[in-house]
């Protein structure tokens, strides 16, 4: 499940930016292809990590968003994903 690159992405978009829809997790995690990004919330929702929720009327909405479980893993992937991009801004400064 973490193991592979969206998932991780993906929970912490939605514990760093609330409940969204489809289209607007595509535009937060750029990069990420429609089929992907609904295999990979299929399989979060299975884990117990998202929640899939649709709205009534027409036009029908779904919006995703994390399950208890999933705000304890937001949090920590969050926390990693910033310790990952201090790393990588670290290690592209010269050495003095």
């Amino acid at each position: 499940m973490f193991s592979s690159r969206w998932s991780i992405e993906i929970l912490a978009a939605l514990y760093i930016a609330g409940d969204r829809r489809f289209n607007e997790l595509r535009t937060l995690l750029r990069g990420i292809s429609s089929r992907t990004l609904s295999d990979k919330l299929t399989i979060c929702a299975e884990h117990g990590l998202v929640d899939r929720v649709v709205e009534d009327g027409p036009p029908v909405r779904v919006r995703y968003r994390l399950t208890t479980h999933g705000r304890t893993c937001g949090r920590l992937l969050g926390l990693f994903l910033k310790i990952k991009e201090i790393e990588h801004c670290r290690l592209k400064q010269p050495i003095l």
